[in-house]
């Protein structure tokens, strides 16, 4: 997804290029959507994608965040 934001003429503003993370009680449980992380995002209950991303030299940015879940009938919005 970081090559599809560079591709798109964006950049990643999150400072370590995450893409959205877990939901979960305690902040240090999360699983972050990152360069490395093998977990499935069906192996956990809920999570965002949330990219941070703005336009090169800019001082804006966008960053939209929304909870996802899988059931049975795919992935849901919360």
């Amino acid at each position: 997804m970081n090559e599809f934001i560079v591709e798109n003429g964006f950049v990643n503003l999150d400072f370590m290029g995450n893409l959205g993370h877990s939901i979960v009680k305690t902040k240090g449980d999360r699983v972050y959507i990152e360069k490395g992380n093998m977990t499935k995002l069906g192996d956990v209950k809920y999570f965002t994608f949330e990219p941070h991303i703005g336009f090169p030299n800019s001082k804006y940015g966008y960053k939209k965040e929304n909870i996802y879940y899988f059931d049975e009938n795919g992935l849901m919005e919360l």
